[in-house]
């Protein structure tokens, strides 16, 4: 028997009146009291285990201080910018050229710049530990050059 032939069997096997179906209908057992059922059934008592929790992981001392001398760092910048531009100075990074006149806006800057500097140090800090260490003291090295270098030109 071929796939149509034993379709068109169990369709007339299964073939009903419209009143058995309607009686059928109010036979069956709604799914209220069963939900409620289950709702109301004990729950299965589950012993945690030490690996299903992530474990704290406290960080060093030292990448705390990195965001905090950066943050230090991004301050002494700020002033020995405007310090260098108010003796002839002229700011060499095209992105913070037109910031450079407004004191509140290379404060923005320099914040915003802070805290992507920070994100991405906590988005390695969770693949590279000490790559994020190493990355923080670049960023803070590199700055700690320009507020050098803003200093000397602002003599």
């Amino acid at each position: 028997m071929t796939g149509a032939g034993i379709l068109i069997l169990a369709a007339a096997l299964t073939s009903t009146t419209a009143e058995e179906r309607t009686a059928a209908a109010d036979q069956q057992t709604p799914i209220a009291p069963i939900a409620a059922a289950v709702a109301a059934a004990p729950a299965l008592e589950t012993a945690t285990e030490a690996w299903m929790f992530d474990r704290k992981v406290s960080r060093p001392a030292s990448v705390t201080v990195l965001y905090g001398t950066l943050g230090v760092m991004q301050a002494l910048d700020i002033y020995s910018t405007q310090r260098a531009l108010g003796r002839g100075g002229r700011e060499i990074n095209p992105i913070v050229e037109q910031a450079a006149g407004n004191q509140a806006i290379m404060i923005g800057v320099k914040a915003i710049s802070t805290a992507t500097s920070i994100y991405f140090a906590e988005r390695a800090w969770k693949k590279n530990r000490k790559g994020a260490v190493v990355l923080m003291a670049i960023v803070n090295g590199v700055t700690a050059a320009v507020v050098a270098r803003n200093l000397r030109n602002a003599r």
